[in-house]
């Protein structure tokens, strides 16, 4: 009542319930503690001491998960060593409070997806070498996303050591029967581009699930949203010219000349062939003929063209005696073209 009286408009629903969300929101970020910085651990620095990788990481050879070092077991040595420091570099700060669970905080970047299936225990029964997976870590300042594994590497030892290398052997969810999320909304229209251009994102690595007959025989049935009405009258043949290898993906050689058999191209209107031949006007210049023995392989190559009598000479303007309404006329259009280009 004492916001009509001040002339105020009373608040809509609208805006009351934005000013609760916008409140709860406030308590929300109240109640979220924050976040402890991660920092880079510097193997390099520990190895020079003597330290093995089993003394910070204890049960390392036995347990599927390797162990992070635990802040007593740090104490053991930076008991005198965290007085000369300040307290931001001390073992303290590198672990965080026990009410969030006293975990180690350095960066974790060798560490797997939650979706992968890794037993550190039996890949370091069957490797026994650390720096086989962990290569250059013992010199190492900082981890780095170039130490991590790539699947391509697993792959590879899994070959090697004659390991099975199934989706199932290494993740619960991948499967070649189960589309990645990438495999949505408008993948059918734009997954030729990853196909030519591929990423190096892994969902986009077509052959760990396809092969080269998958495109042909989805193709046969379905084919491409470009290839419709004026694809087939004007469009297909400047993309065969331009990209043939493109064409030749679903297309045989023999698929052009079964169809061109019956159906000329839009090209050959009236007066493209004899008498007056006017085709050669799109020909030429340069000389055409690569494109006409697509389908005229037994035509004569336009190169051998009547000679010039030995009493005619370059500078003569052929024009003169040679064309429409004259003595000799021309057995083909005239395109403008120098008569000696062809005729030598």
């Amino acid at each position: 009542m004492a916001l009509l009286r001040t002339g105020l408009r009373k608040p809509s629903a609208l805006a009351l319930a934005a000013m609760a969300i916008t409140g709860a929101g406030c308590v929300l970020l109240a109640r979220v503690a924050p976040q402890a910085p991660r920092f880079a651990f510097p193997h390099a620095v520990h190895v020079e001491e003597g330290l093995e990788c089993a003394d910070c990481h204890p049960g390392t050879p036995e347990t599927d998960e390797p162990g992070m070092p635990a802040q007593a077991q740090c104490r053991l040595c930076h008991e005198d060593i965290d007085e000369e420091k300040p307290p931001e570099k001390r073992i303290a700060a590198l672990f965080a409070p026990p009410a969030q669970g006293g975990a180690f905080l350095a960066v974790h970047a060798a560490r797997v997806d939650p979706e992968v299936i890794f037993s550190h225990a039996r890949h370091a029964a069957a490797v026994e070498d650390c720096a086989a997976c962990h290569a250059g870590i013992a010199e190492s300042v900082r981890i780095g996303p170039e130490m991590h594994l790539s699947m391509d590497d697993c792959m590879a030892c899994h070959a090697s050591m004659g390991a099975p290398n199934e989706c199932a052997t290494c993740h619960t969810e991948i499967r070649t029967d189960v589309a990645p999320a990438t495999h949505a909304e408008n993948w059918t229209k734009v997954h030729g581009q990853f196909v030519r251009w591929p990423s190096e994102e892994l969902a986009d690595r077509c052959v760990l699930c396809h092969t080269e007959s998958t495109c042909t025989s989805c193709h046969a049935d379905t084919p491409p949203e470009n290839h419709n009405h004026f694809w087939r009258i004007r469009g297909h043949g400047i993309a065969a010219e331009i990209d043939r290898d493109n064409c030749a993906t679903c297309h045989r050689p023999d698929s052009c000349e079964a169809c061109h058999a019956e159906a000329l191209p839009r090209s050959h209107h009236g007066m493209w062939g004899a008498p007056r031949s006017t085709h050669c006007v799109s020909c030429h210049f340069p000389l055409g003929s690569d494109a006409c023995v697509t389908c005229h392989k037994g035509t004569p190559s336009h190169a051998t063209a009547t000679p010039m009598p030995p009493w005619h000479n370059p500078g003569m303007d052929c024009r003169m005696c040679h064309g429409p309404g004259l003595g000799q006329p021309l057995p083909h259009a005239d395109n403008g073209s120098s008569c000696v280009m062809c005729h030598m």
